[in-house]
Formats: structure tokens, sequence, C-alpha cells
């Protein structure tokens, strides 16, 4: 069977990115183009790439509007490659332009989504319009996404894939036994985030006697967070250890003993995917978009009320009691449970997506 030319767009492409890039080529056994909408952000630290595949859309910051270049530099990738299918998010005016421009021209198109939140009838129902006019299929996240996007947005199961939240596993896989230093967490410093939270549940587990607290990341809020661990007497036990780079990630996974995604607001959590990975048990609050796929309660870890500080306490104290078998078991079942959510699997929804309006 023949396959179509894909082009694949994102704000900033990154590792884990390319990793699904990667596999889509090795699947379909064709270059796949992609594009970023901007050479950097003001977000994440990722490298550049360079493909003779790859078009860089703007100069400018993904934050900043550059619409006219943007589209016409898109519109020339669509010519001069002849794409048939183009899969971008929808979240930018420029994403709803080239989405509309590859509709007039009866190229498909597939929207990625991790979002699984209403906004309230009416603007749940301009939205379907919107979602409806843009994309002929649609990859999301998770049943969330999935149930969200049927049941609010009405658009058509048949018409939805899931499984678009992955990394490269093989990345983090852990390969040498490592001493476990630390409880672990990585996200930004930013509210939604709810580090403080954790950080004050953590100071009143019994888990505090035995593992430090690792926060890897970087954001708005880490002075705060800083007052709150003097102020707790904790500045020997909690570190605020800034990014780190993707190369470094699978050394942090393999020196911790548990991950904790404590998040208020969260669409997916992709890190639970990475520390999965490394076969580390986890503890995932029940506002995280990967939480009903990704935590088999006491199999591979625990969930717990994002709001409820009670709740996390409990679950750190739970694990603190596992025996080092148990913990051992715990994180190899988070170790298998992740194997069905690669970068393979991403690929395969693709196709079958990129195939399904012939």
């Amino acid at each position: 069977m023949s396959q179509d030319t894909i082009l694949l767009i994102w704000d900033r492409i990154g590792d884990y990115h390319l990793s699904r890039v990667k596999a889509c080529e090795k699947l379909l056994g064709a270059p796949v183009f992609t594009a970023d909408l901007a050479g950097t952000d003001n977000l994440y630290k990722w490298d550049s790439i360079a493909k003779t595949t790859h078009t860089v859309l703007s100069s400018k910051p993904a934050e900043q509007s550059d619409i006219w270049n943007r589209f016409r530099t898109f519109r020339r990738i669509i010519k001069t490659h002849s794409i048939a299918v183009v899969a971008m998010p929808y979240g930018r005016t420029e994403y709803h332009i080239f989405l509309l421009y590859a509709r007039l021209k009866g190229i498909r198109t597939i929207i990625f989504s991790e979002s699984w939140y209403s906004r309230g009838k009416l603007k749940d129902f301009l939205k379907s319009l919107l979602l409806k006019s843009l994309g002929n299929y649609f990859f999301v996240s998770g049943k969330r996404a999935f149930d969200h996007f049927t049941k609010n947005y009405k658009i058509n199961p048949e018409k939805i894939e899931t499984g678009y939240s992955v990394v490269d596993n093989n990345h983090f896989q852990r390969r040498l036994f490592t001493e476990k230093k630390y409880v672990l967490t990585i996200a930004r410093y930013s509210e939604e985030k709810n580090l403080s939270f954790l950080i004050d549940s953590y100071a009143k587990s019994v888990i505090s006697n035995t593992y430090n607290l690792m926060l890897i990341g970087e954001g708005p809020l880490r002075p705060a967070l800083q007052s709150q661990i003097d102020i707790l007497g904790l500045s020997d036990r909690v570190q605020l250890a800034g990014w780190v780079p993707y190369a470094a990630l699978p050394k942090a996974y393999a020196e911790a003993v548990v991950f904790v995604l404590p998040s208020s607001f969260e669409p997916w959590g992709l890190v639970v995917n990475e520390a999965m990975s490394a076969g580390l048990p986890i503890l995932v609050s029940d506002a995280c978009g990967c939480m009903p796929e990704l935590v088999a309660e006491g199999v591979n870890g625990w969930s717990f009320n994002s709001n409820t500080q009670q709740e996390l306490i409990e679950r750190l104290n739970a694990f603190a009691a596992l025996s080092e078998k148990g913990i051992e078991i715990t994180g190899k079942n988070s170790m298998q449970l992740i194997r069905n959510y690669t970068p393979d699997t991403w690929a395969g929804s693709i196709a079958r997506l990129a195939q399904a309006g012939r």
C-alpha cells in the first residue's frame, strides 16, 4: 500500500516529539516532514533540530504572533512536498489557519489534543463547531480526553484515536543498579503543579525520615518554594535542582525511589510515562489526565486527591512502609504497564488515521 506524505507540526519539537517522528518513519518506510511553529519559546530549553525534512516556520518565539510568515512557509511546504496529511495541535490562531487551508485544499487533517476539561455548555458547543470544521480526525491522550471529545464536543468516536501522550521509553529505562536517594518530582515551579502542597505533605510524612525530596524544574515560584523549605527547616532534605537536560534525566530517575506528580491541573503528565519507563513506583494526583490509564491502584502506585493533604501523606506513608522487595515489584509493574504507550504505538495510530480518509 502506498503511503501519503505526512507533515507533523508542533510549537517546538523536543526529544519526545523526535522519538514519535522516527517511529513514524520506521513504520511507514518513508520520510515524515516536520515543522516548528518557532525556533525558540519562553518555557522549554529544547535544542533545535536540523534535518532536510524539517522547517522552522518563524524566527519569532512561539508565543509571539507571526501569522503571515508562518502561513506562507506552511503553504510552501504543502506545495513543494505534495503533503497529503497534516497533523498538529489546535490551540493557536496559526493552527486554525493551517488546518482550514488544508481542509479547503482537500488535505486530510489530524488534530492533537490532551484536553479533557469542559468550559461550560456554550463554550464546548462553540469549540465543537470549530473542531468539526478543522479536523477530519483526532488523536487524543487517553480516556478522559476521549470522553470529553465524544460527550462535550459530539465528535464521532470512530474519528478518534487515543494514545497520543507517549515518550521514548527506552531512553529512560534503568540499566544499572543505583542507590535510591530521594522522592522525585519533575515539574515547572508554577501554581498548577501544586509543589507547595507536596513539600508540606512530605514534611508531615514519615518518608521524610528516610528519603530526601528532589524537585527538578524551574519557574516563577522558585523564591516562594525556597522560602517555604527554609521556614520548614528542610533545606538539608529538599532540593530545588533547576532544569536537567534530557540526556541527564535517566540518571535522575535512576536515583529516585518513587515519583510523585501532585498537580492540581495537568492535561496528561508525560513525566509519569518517563518515571514508569525508569521502573519507578508512582504517586499521581487525580487532577492528572494520565491517572486512569497509568495508575493501577496498589499495583504500580497510588492516586490521591490534589486538594486533600492527608490523602497524600497517607500515600507517602504507605509507600514508606513497603519492603525493598515490595518497592521493586511495584516499579516492575510500572515498566510493564507503560509498554502499552510507546512511540511505536503512537506511529501506528498516526498511520491508521492517515489511511482512514483515503
